[in-house]
Parts: structure tokens; sequence; C-alpha cells
């Protein structure tokens, strides 16, 4: 039961302790730099491309997601109610990523 416990304490503080250190030690350098200057500008020749992309990886979702859903199919014998889970889970996915990228170009207007 204590290894159990040490095992999930040891996890939890790699997963949130060690963020927030690097943070407090690579912020004050991000901020003190010309380096967000220089990414925003080259985000900004690069939105082009950028939404592309983005829209190349919406398409594959959408039209690739039902093969790689019934490949799964085939490996591993899922049930009626979990294929119907993994099939609408695209949806999910697709929303979720146009809501951030709705978001990102939001802020940048």
């Amino acid at each position: 039961m204590i290894k159990h416990y040490i095992r999930s304490s040891i996890i939890v503080l790699i997963q949130t302790v060690l963020p927030m250190i690097a943070l407090l030690v690579f912020a004050p350098w991000f901020i003190n730099s010309n380096l967000l200057a220089r990414w925003q500008s080259t985000f900004t020749t690069i939105q082009p491309l950028f939404l592309a992309l983005h829209g190349v990886l919406y398409l594959a979702l959408v039209l690739l997601w039902p093969k790689l859903i019934s490949r799964l199919q085939n490996q591993h014998q899922l049930t009626a109610e979990r294929l119907r889970t993994a099939l609408n889970a695209r949806w999910y996915l697709l929303a979720i990523i146009v809501f951030i990228d709705a978001l990102m170009i939001g802020s940048r207007l």
C-alpha cells in the first residue's frame, strides 16, 4: 500500500512540480530576449501554411478515422457500444481541435 502511495506521489510530483520549476526558470529568459518577437513574425509569415496543414489534419481525421477504427475492430473484438463510442470520438476530437484553433486565431485578432 505504501509503495503504491509513494509511486503515485512521485508521478504527481513529476507531472506538476517539474513543469512549474521549468516555467519559473525559463520564463524570465523568454521575456528578456527578443525570441518571442522573432517567433511572432515567423508565425505570421507561415500562418497560411499552418491553416492549410490544419485543414488537411481535419480532413484526415474525418476520412481516415473509420478505417482506423475498423482496423482496431479486426485486431480486438469490440462490442457494439465500444465501436459506436470509438466512431463518435472522431467528432469530439474534431470539435476540440477546431475550438483550440479558433481560440488561437481569435487571440491574434
